[in-house]
């Protein structure tokens, strides 16, 4: 604007006369009161306080209650939920972990830096970094002096710790023994004729730490003795075996033990010469498996027949399935009938978790076998 013209800045008018005052204005802050504007309107300088109101501070705070971070502003407050912070937020830009190129499968572990590096270079930072299971190859675990491997397990707590784990278990396999392993000691009864026998494992009560918990694995050995005396008649006996799962029916197919053999005197020229009282004694072995929580039994069958009613069994009514007395076996050849007992009875049990196939790949039956040829020479 010009200083002279019909428009003077006088307020009071007046015609055309120079102005005072240019009409330019402007606000700065008094720089010996913060509260005080100087305001400069056309060069005049008028004095403005302010007048002192009620300010709010701006502040960012954690809430671990709802796991969020809150911006707290002057009018509005702003709520970052934990999760949409933690989207943007990739494991690797934590400055004290390192885990580039993570494989399927890998953990983070905690690295101090104690792997060696080699001459002339330093250990890595401690840092936690990602870490491959690696395979096995050439690292084979060996027993530590007192017969333990050490493994890694879960505690009741989830956590992994470090234990001992012995190389056989204490108490995985029992040896029990039924009855007595002496054949010439009558202190197990023998029993006349033909009979049959059970015989009780009592696995709950012989083997209770592993009963109900896993399957039972049972190697049972036993003799099978049969004695007879000058007023016997010659005889073939067969002994056999059968074990029994609760529940089920013994299958002699498959899962028996068959001992036989004869049970005589010679008799030549029609005399008879007498053979030792214990005429014969014979050991076997069977294998099987009993379910978790099953009881199980021997079933024994013995039978005798001759020459004259085979293929009869020869039955004595008199004298079948009773116990013979003690006195009569204590001394040989007394007894009125063949006599037999089943003894020498061992079982070992072992935890298990086996299976039964009665139907695996096998060979087919030959209607004739290979010519004999020795793989040892013969020896003369």
């Amino acid at each position: 604007m010009s200083r002279c013209n019909k428009c003077s800045c006088d307020p009071c008018g007046g015609g055309c006369k120079p102005a005072r005052y240019s009409c330019d204005f402007s606000i700065q802050v008094d720089p010996y009161d913060p509260y005080v504007w100087l305001f400069d309107q056309c060069g005049k300088i008028n004095r403005i306080r302010i007048p002192k109101m009620k300010e709010t501070d701006t502040f960012l705070r954690v809430d671990h209650g709802s796991s969020s971070l809150i911006y707290d502003a002057e009018y509005h407050r702003d709520v970052i939920d934990g999760c949409d912070l933690g989207s943007i937020i990739n494991l690797d830009c934590l400055r004290d972990v390192e885990v580039p190129d993570p494989e399927s499968c890998d953990l983070l572990v905690f690295d101090p830096g104690c792997s060696p590096c080699g001459d002339g270079c330093k250990p890595r930072p401690a840092m936690w970094r990602n870490y491959h299971i690696p395979d096995a190859e050439d690292c084979i675990i060996e027993l530590d002096d007192d017969g333990y491997y050490k493994v890694l397990i879960k505690d009741e707590c989830g956590c992994i710790r470090e234990c001992r784990l012995p190389a056989k278990p204490d108490d995985e396999d029992k040896i029990i023994y039924l009855r007595d392993s002496v054949p010439d000691d009558p202190d197990y009864p023998w029993y006349y004729g033909i009979y049959n026998e059970t015989i009780n494992l009592h696995l709950a009560e012989n083997v209770p730490k592993w009963f109900g918990k896993y399957d039972l694995e049972i190697t049972v050995n036993y003799d099978i003795q049969v004695i007879l005396s000058i007023n016997c008649e010659n005889t073939n006996f067969r002994s056999l075996v059968v074990p029994v799962v609760e529940g089920q029916r013994g299958d002699a197919a498959y899962d028996s033990s068959i001992l036989q053999g004869p049970s005589a005197f010679e008799t030549p020229e029609g005399t008879r010469r007498g053979l030792p009282w214990g005429t014969v004694s014979m050991r076997s072995s069977i294998t099987f498996v009993v379910p978790k929580g099953k009881e199980a039994y021997l079933h024994h069958e013995f039978r005798l027949r001759s020459k004259d009613n085979f293929p009869d069994y020869i039955e004595n009514p008199t004298y079948d399935r009773k116990r013979i007395p003690d006195e009569l076996v204590q001394t040989p050849n007394q007894i009125p009938w063949t006599g037999s007992r089943l003894h020498a009875l061992q079982c070992i049990i072992k935890p298990t978790s086996g299976t039964i196939d009665k139907d695996p790949a096998r060979d087919a039956i030959s209607n004739q076998l290979d010519e004999w040829e020795d793989w040892y020479d013969n020896i003369s």
